[in-house]
Formats: structure tokens, sequence, C-alpha cells
């Protein structure tokens, strides 16, 4: 919400007002250096974080990083743009058509994300996991299929729900060593397989080149986003084609912050939502039940 504004706005930047209700993009990049001429903004040269004030009552952003919340998305729910954002970066980089069968390996807040958006794009989704609550959640929003990882060989798995050919495309949301090295296996000859999670600390990973070679494995990694990806997130969440209201299974006041990051780091639950004033917007509430 804004509570002020510093120097006068230009016209492109009016409909930002006292009140507003607002997310906020905290990469400013330039536009100018050789990666943004090229459309690489994640990389920008004289990338700035330009906004001031995370985990605190009151933060300061260059209007110009704003984006206009409408009235009909949750703020909480608007707090999910930055990471839809690299979730819709990654699909970039990844071929999904109608009727893939899409692997997502790691069915934690992001892997659903992944999810979602791979079965907006009219896949098959299958599930990778060995928590028996985020496989439950995931089949909720939408996952045709699930593997638990405690019990079964993911990759045997794979082969089997799909007539033995493996995955047209791999979403790798964890940073494992073993998920990784699992998740190339399970692709399909011109599979696409997408490392979207780092590793710390950093690993290597053993892998059979030949893998790659014989297959014509598609490999990328995707890190960050651009603006129009920001945008975009915004949009998904206004319109439901992404929710992530029923990601959210902690909040916490920010006088708790240390109970929130160790709810996090022990995994326990899903996603752990931070307010300054401890409030939750009515119309945001508790989200299991948006799931029937």
């Amino acid at each position: 919400m804004v509570e002020a504004l510093g120097e006068p706005l230009d016209d492109s930047e009016q409909q930002i007002t006292i009140g507003s209700r607002v997310v906020v993009d905290w990469r400013c990049v330039c536009g100018r250096c050789y990666e943004c001429r090229r459309g690489v903004f994640g990389y920008c040269e004289n990338l700035r974080r330009g906004t001031l004030g995370g985990f605190a009552d009151y933060g300061t952003a260059p209007v110009s990083q704003l984006r206009v919340v409408p009235g009909s998305v949750p703020l909480e729910d608007a707090s999910f743009c930055e990471p839809l954002a690299c979730v819709l970066n990654a699909h970039s980089f990844t071929e999904i058509p109608v009727g893939a069968d899409v692997v997502v390996v790691g069915l934690g807040p992001i892997g659903l994300l992944h999810l979602q958006l791979a079965r907006g794009r009219g896949a098959r989704v299958i599930g990778v996991d060995p928590l028996p609550s985020r496989r439950e959640l995931a089949l909720a929003l939408g996952a045709h299929d699930v593997i638990d990882t405690a019990q079964e060989s993911p990759v045997a798995e794979v082969q089997a729900l799909t007539e033995g050919r493996g995955a047209d495309a791999v979403l790798i949301a964890v940073g494992a060593v073993d998920a990784i090295r699992q998740g190339l296996e399970m692709a399909a000859i011109n599979g696409w397989v997408n490392i979207f999670a780092g590793t710390h600390p950093p690993a290597d990973v053993p892998v059979d080149p030949n893998l790659v070679h014989y297959r014509q494995l598609r490999v990328t990694g995707s890190h960050d986003y651009n603006p129009h990806h920001f945008s975009t997130a915004l949009k998904l969440l206004q319109h439901k084609i992404v929710r992530v209201a029923p990601l959210v299974s902690h909040r916490f006041e920010l006088a708790a912050l240390s109970e929130a990051f160790e709810t996090t780091a022990n995994r326990r639950g899903m996603k752990s939502i931070v307010s300054p004033d401890g409030k939750v917007e009515e119309d945001q509430a508790c989200s299991r039940a948006e799931l029937g």
C-alpha cells in the first residue's frame, strides 16, 4: 500500500496514488547495457536493487518498479509475482507442446507453480516428491499422477507412466544432486530438462554424456526473470490461471520473523508469509477450501 510519494510523477506513472495497492519488482534494470539490449534483463550489467525495507514496517521503491494490484487480487497472492516470474522465465527455455508428458521434480511452492503453468499449457503433468502432503496438494492443483520417491524409483515410474518413452519435459525444482541426475534419466528422446534450482553448496552431478548425446536432450538452466515476466505473473494471478493461496500454510507477524525462517528451513508446511502488521486480508484467509 502506497503511504507517500516523493518526486512528481510523469504521465506514465499517474496511476500510482496514495493508497494504491502495489507489488514491487525489486530488480531495476538499465535497459541500455549489452545484456539488456539483447533482452537478457536478468543479467543487466547495471542491475540495482531498487527497494529498501524488506521485512520492515515500511519500505521505499522507485515508482517505475511498482505494479498496481487489481482489486480482485489479494496482496498475499501478489507477493508471489517474483517467484512466478522466475518460473515463467524457466518455461520460456522449455518447449512444452499440448499433450506433452511433463515431470515436475520437487513439489514445494516453486514446483507447484511449475505444475500449474505446465497444466495450463495443456500438458499431462507428473509430480515427484517424497512428502505425502505435497503430493496430495499437487493432485488437488491439477497433477495427473504423482510419484512417491520414498517408496518408488522415480525414473522407473516415469517410464511406466509414459509407455516406456520418458518425459517430454522435466522441470527440476529442487537443488539436489540425485534429483538432477534422475531428472536427466527421466527425459525422453528429444526431451527438455530445465535445472531450475541451484545447489548449495556447489556440487558435481555424475552424468554419462552418452545419455545427453544419444537421446538428443536439450538441457537448460534458468535464473531470474525479465520485467515482462513480472507483469505476466500478476496477470496469471489476477485471472486465477495460477492459484497461490493454497500454497500458504503459515502466516507470521514481523516480530516472529525468526520462527518463520525456522518453519521454512525445517520444511514444515508449504509457504510462510510474513506481514508487518500480522493481518491478512479477509478475501484471502486460508485457502485449502478453494481447492474444491
